[in-house]
C-alpha cells in the first residue's frame, strides 16, 4: 500500500503560534480553536503564518552540518579529509550519493514545506483586510522573496520539478515535472521582482531578519545571473545578464538608502562584534541568545565547528568554558591546495579570513613522543625539550614553502603546504595527523577579544547564536562583473573588480592588484569569488551555473579526482519521495541515478 506524501498541511498552524525572531518578539497570536480559513482571513492570522515561513526556514537549513556538506563540500575549495566518513556522497562522490540519502530528502522535503508556506501566504493575502496597503504589501513581499530563492534552491540541485503554486492541505499521489526554465520564468524571477517592489528599505516593525528591498533586488540579481545559463542563444542570455546588472547596480549605486554600509577592512566584516548589526549583510538567517526564541534551543548555530583544524587537545592547548581562543570544533572541511594558492601575497582578505598560528592555552615542553605531532613534523627534532609558554605560538599551519632552515629556528610545531599536500594538489596521506593540521577558517567567529564579544553559550559547547549571512553585499559587483563579461564589456566588468578589491589591497601591492579588461573571464569570476566569497554557501551552485562543476572539482580537487561526473550536476530525487507516488516512473529519476 502506498503511503501519502508528507504535505504540510495549513491546519498544523491552529494549535498556537509564537515566533521570536533574534531577540525581537513577535506578536503572538494563539488561533486555537479556529479553522484556518477563519484565522488567516485576519491580519494577525495571516501575520503568524509569514512569522512561521521564517521560522521553518531558520532551523531547517543554515548553521548546521547538512549545507556546509552540499553548498560547500564537493567543489574545488573543499575536501573533507579529517571527516572522511561523513558525508563522502555530497564531498566526494561517491556511490553512497544515491536516491536514499537523507541529507537530500530533508532539502526536497523541508524546501517544499517553505514554498507550500509561501503559497498559503500568496494565495489568501487578498483577501484579508489589513489596515495598511504597505503592509499587506510587506507581507505578500516576503512570501515572494522566500518562494522565489527556495525555487531557486530546488532547480538547481534536482532540476525539472514540480512547479506548485497553490496551498496543498490534503495528500496527493502524483506529480508531474516542470521544465526549470518555466519555473524561473513563471515564479522564480517573477517573484523576485514583486519583493522588489513590495519590500521596504528598512524590516517592518524593526524586527531584524526580515527580508528589505536590498534583499529583493540581491535575490534578483543572483537568480537572473543563474537564469542566463539555461539561455537557448546570446540573445536570450543577454537579457537576463542585463538584467542581473540592473539588479546588482540598484544595489551598488543605493547603498546610503538601503542602509548599506561598508567596513573599511574585509576583515571588519567577520568581526563576531559586527555579527547582530553587520551593515553589508543584505539577508541573513537569526539566531538568539534567548533559547526560547531558537526551534530547538541546543542546536542553532554550529558554523564554527566546521571549517576548523584539530587544535584541542595538542601540544597543551585545551578548550574549557572559558578558553574562547579555541571553541569547540568538528573539523569537517579543510581547504584544497588550489584554494589557498587562490590568493596572491597582496591579498588582504586570506590574512582576514585564514588564521595560521595558533597560541599556546598551557605552558608545554616538548618531549619525545609528546603532541600528536611528535612523529611527523620536520622540525620536532630542533624543538625537543623546549618549552613553549602561555600566548607563544604552538603552532603554525601555514600555506607558505617554509624553507627547512628556518623550521629549524622555529620553537614550535610547522606543518607547511609541502606536508600538507603533494605536488600534485592530493592532501599528503603518510599520517592521518596532518588531515587535521590546516589553517582555520575564519569567517563564522564567535569570539571577539578586542571586544569581548561572544557568540557561543559556552566555548567548550556548541550553542551558538551568531547570524548567518545568506547574502552579501560584495556578491552583487560580482554578480555585475559577470554580466558586464557577458554583454561584452569586460572594461566595466574589471572597474566593479577593482571597486570590490580596493580594501583588500596591502600597501605596495596595489599594481599586482589591480586588473584589467584583458583579465575579464568566466575563470577570473570563479576565482575571485572563491577568494571573496568563499565558505557562504555559493560555490556548488557557481560551478553548477557556469557549467565548472566536473572540470574545477577533478583539476583542482584531485582527492575527489576521477569521481565526479556530469550526471551530478543534478541531485537525485529523493526515493522518499518517488516511493510514495503512484506515477514514479513518469516522474523519473535523474540521469545517472537509476
Amino acid at each position: 500500500m502506498k503511503k501519502f506524501i508528507n504535505k504540510f498541511s495549513i491546519g498544523v498552524l491552529l494549535v498556537a503560534i509564537t515566533i521570536g525572531i533574534n531577540s525581537c518578539d513577535l506578536n503572538e497570536f494563539n488561533p486555537s480553536g479556529s479553522t484556518a480559513d477563519v484565522v488567516f482571513s485576519t491580519p494577525e492570522g495571516m501575520d503568524a503564518l509569514v512569522n512561521q515561513m521564517y521560522y521553518n526556514f531558520r532551523w531547517k537549513y543554515f548553521g548546521r552540518e547538512d549545507p556546509v556538506l552540499y553548498l560547500e563540500g564537493g567543489t574545488d575549495l573543499w575536501y573533507n579529509a579529517g571527516k572522511a566518513s561523513y558525508g563522502p556522497g555530497l564531498t566526494q562522490y561517491t556511490d553512497v550519493l544515491t536516491p536514499k540519502l537523507g541529507q537530500l530528502a530533508n532539502v526536497w522535503n523541508r524546501v517544499y514545506d517553505d514554498i507550500n508556506l509561501c503559497n498559503s501566504v500568496i494565495n489568501r493575502i487578498g483577501a484579508v483586510p489589513y489596515p495598511s496597503q504597505v503592509k499587506k504589501n510587506y507581507r505578500e513581499g516576503e512570501a515572494r522573496w522566500l518562494r522565489s530563492y527556495c525555487y531557486w534552491w530546488l532547480v538547481e540541485f534536482f532540476g525539472d520539478v514540480e512547479m506548485r503554486l497553490q496551498e496543498t492541505s490534503t495528500p496527493s499521489f502524483y506529480a508531474y515535472r516542470t521544465p526549470a526554465k518555466q519555473i524561473y520564468d513563471e515564479v522564480i524571477i517573477p517573484d523576485a521582482k514583486l519583493a522588489c517592489e513590495y519590500l521596504a528599505t528598512t524590516p517592518i516593525d524593526g524586527m531584524v531578519g526580515r527580508y528589505t528591498k536590498k534583499a529583493a533586488y540581491g535575490l534578483l540579481a543572483r537568480v537572473a545571473l543563474t537564469r542566463a545559463s539555461y539561455a537557448a542563444n546570446d540573445t536570450e542570455a543577454k537579457v537576463y545578464y542585463q538584467m542581473a546588472l540592473d539588479a546588482s547596480k540598484y544595489v551598488i549605486d543605493n547603498k546610503e538608502s538601503l542602509g548599506i554600509k561598508l567596513y573599511n577592512t574585509y576583515n571588519q566584516i567577520w568581526r563576531a562584534d559586527n555579527n547582530k548589526t553587520n551593515t553589508e549583510y543584505l539577508a541573513i538567517v537569526t539566531h538568539s541568545s534567548n533559547s526560547t526564541y531558537n526551534a530547538q534551543a541546543n542546536n542553532p548555530n554550529r558554523d564554527h565547528l566546521y571549517f576548523a583544524p584539530k587544535l584541542n587537545g595538542r601540544v597543551g592547548i585545551t578548550t574549557t568554558a572559558t578558553t574562547w581562543e579555541y571553541p569547540k570544533e568538528n573539523t569537517m572541511l579543510m581547504p584544497t591546495k588550489y584554494f589557498l594558492q587562490l590568493f596572491q601575497d597582496g591579498d588582504a582578505r586570506y590574512d582576514a579570513i585564514f588564521q595560521e598560528a595558533f597560541l599556546e592555552t598551557n605552558k608545554f615542553t616538548w618531549t619525545a613522543g609528546s603532541g600528536d605531532l611528535a612523529n611527523y613534523v620536520k622540525n620536532f627534532d630542533k624543538i625537543a625539550n623546549k618549552t613553549i609558554n602561555v600566548g607563544d605560538t604552538a603552532l603554525y599551519f601555514t600555506r607558505k614553502h617554509i624553507p627547512q632552515a628556518k623550521k629549524d629556528k622555529a620553537s614550535y610545531a610547522v606543518v607547511d603546504i609541502d606536508m600538507l599536500y603533494n605536488a600534485d594538489g592530493k592532501i599528503t596521506t603518510a599520517n592521518s595527523q596532518l588531515y587535521y593540521s590546516f589553517p582555520r577558517l575564519q569567517k563564522y567567529r564567535v569570539y571577539d577579544p578586542d571586544s569581548n564579544v561572544k557568540l557561543l553559550v559556552a566555548a567548550n559547547g556548541t550553542v551558538g547564536y551568531a547570524d548567518v549571512p545568506i547574502m552579501r553585499y560584495a556578491e552583487m559587483p560580482l554578480i555585475a562583473a559577470e554580466a558586464e563579461i557577458g554583454l561584452g564589456n569586460k572594461a566595466n566588468a574589471a572597474a566593479y573588480i577593482n571597486d570590490l578589491r580596493k580594501r583588500a589591497i596591502k600597501p605596495g601591492y596595489e599594481s599586482q592588484m589591480t586588473v584589467g579588461a584583458n583579465d575579464m573571464n568566466i575563470g577570473f569570476i570563479l576565482d575571485e569569488r572563491a577568494r571573496e566569497l568563499c565558505g557562504e554557501w555559493l560555490r556548488w551552485f557557481d560551478l553548477k551555473r557556469t557549467g565548472k562543476l566536473v572540470e574545477y572539482v577533478s583539476t583542482h580537487n584531485p582527492d575527489i579526482g576521477s569521481n565526479v561526473k556530469e550526471f551530478h550536476n543534478l541531485r537525485p530525487i529523493p526515493s522518499t519521495f518517488l516511493d510514495k507516488l503512484l506515477n514514479p516512473v513518469e516522474f523519473g529519476q535523474n540521469p545517472g541515478y537509476n
